[in-house]
């Protein structure tokens, strides 16, 4: 008893020490790959780290365990098989000897294939995914296959599945995919994404966003990930919205209807909108479709939209950073289109209809004020 005590303390704290190695901004490819490696060699391995995920999402820390200080994380190569004294130790001789993993490369169960400019992005999405993905099917024994996808300001992006199902990533926007013979499961970590799913019954279509997922089997839909809240919006078929287990606005109180059942699914037909926060779920009934989808053919539209969600849309096409003074000013309800390529002209006619005011500083940035 004694024994398993001991075994299981020390997965306990190998989980622990991989939790904080992929939150190195700097993480390397070869690091994710040993941990992909670890986290299925063994169905506790996969319970432990889940375990430290949730401890840290409701402390932020673990005191007790005995960690190396900063600049090991940074540097170290450490892969949980032995002892953090012994690697040490052996520290020089594993760094003079370790090989280059590619980082774009077709990879098994226990290995990802990336596609991502950013390092750090890639991990904290591919942390996420990885609880995410056994949540569901903790046992999934067939090939996983992983893609990572960002795009830049200004810049859209199709992507083709091998199941058929086509996604349209809007600007400035990170998403990975995984898929295998049993699931089909994407993040929208930020951005946007038009998703337009193959029907396959036997294997749902699930995204996970914000505090919430998004399960369809052959349909179209839209996410928008914003800083506080996720919106989604059916335009066919119909989407099964739900509270995730991994995470722990006065607009158009015309079409709103607000839902006090934050933890019940939710069932959406084409025409209808969610929009949820971490504390609030709002659906629109008589959702505007054509509206909601504009962005794809290079302009934005709101209906009754408050001004700060709507620049913080902009920013994902404009060159030069755009923000605003205070609530009041982010509260007010815009109407109209916004052309991607013309943000400027925008700027200059937005005091027309608002009463307020824009500055632009030395460094290029924006600052819309009241007056």
């Amino acid at each position: 008893m004694r024994g398993e005590f001991k075994s299981q303390d020390e997965v306990f704290e190998q989980a622990s020490v991989w939790y904080y190695r992929l939150r190195d901004p700097d993480v390397m490819p070869e690091t994710i790959t040993q941990w992909q490696t670890w986290l299925y060699e063994k169905p506790e391995h996969i319970d432990a780290f889940t375990q430290v995920e949730e401890l840290m999402h409701i402390s932020g820390k673990v005191d007790h365990l005995d960690w190396p200080d900063d600049a090991e994380l940074l540097e170290d190569d450490y892969d949980g098989e032995q002892s953090i004294a012994q690697w040490r130790q052996n520290q020089k001789i594993a760094t003079e000897t370790a090989s280059s993993t590619s980082w774009r490369k077709r990879l098994s169960l226990s290995t990802f294939q990336h596609a991502i400019p950013s390092m750090g992005a890639a991990c904290l999405v591919l942390s996420f995914l990885a609880i995410f993905w056994v949540q569901t099917y903790p046992r999934d024994k067939g090939n996983i296959f992983v893609s990572v996808h960002e795009t830049s300001a200004g810049q859209h992006d199709s992507i083709q599945l091998e199941d058929g199902s086509k996604i349209t990533l809007g600007a400035k926007s990170l998403l990975s995919v995984a898929y295998s013979n049993k699931q089909r499961k994407v993040v929208l970590e930020r951005g946007e994404a038009y998703f337009d799913v193959a029907k396959d019954p036997q294997r749902p279509f699930i995204v996970g966003s914000g505090t919430r997922t998004i399960t369809a089997v052959g349909t179209e839909f839209n996410v928008i990930k914003q800083s506080e809240r996720v919106v989604v919006t059916v335009t066919e078929g119909k989407v099964k919205v739900a509270p995730s287990l991994t995470y722990g606005a006065n607009v158009a109180p015309r079409i709103i209807k607000p839902l006090n059942r934050e933890h019940e699914d939710t069932v959406l037909v084409a025409g209808q909108q969610i929009r949820y926060t971490q504390h609030k779920v709002d659906i629109v009934d008589d959702s505007k479709m054509d509206v909601a989808i504009a962005w794809r053919t290079g302009n934005l539209q709101y209906l009754t939209e408050e001004l700060r969600y709507v620049v913080e849309d902009i920013n994902r096409y404009s060159k030069v950073p755009i923000s605003l003074t205070d609530s009041k000013v982010g509260g007010l309800a815009y109407s109209g289109t916004i052309f991607t390529n013309k943000i400027d002209n925008w700027l200059e006619s937005l005091p027309v209809a608002f009463p307020v005011k824009i500055i632009r500083l030395t460094d290029g940035s924006v600052i819309i004020t009241a007056k």
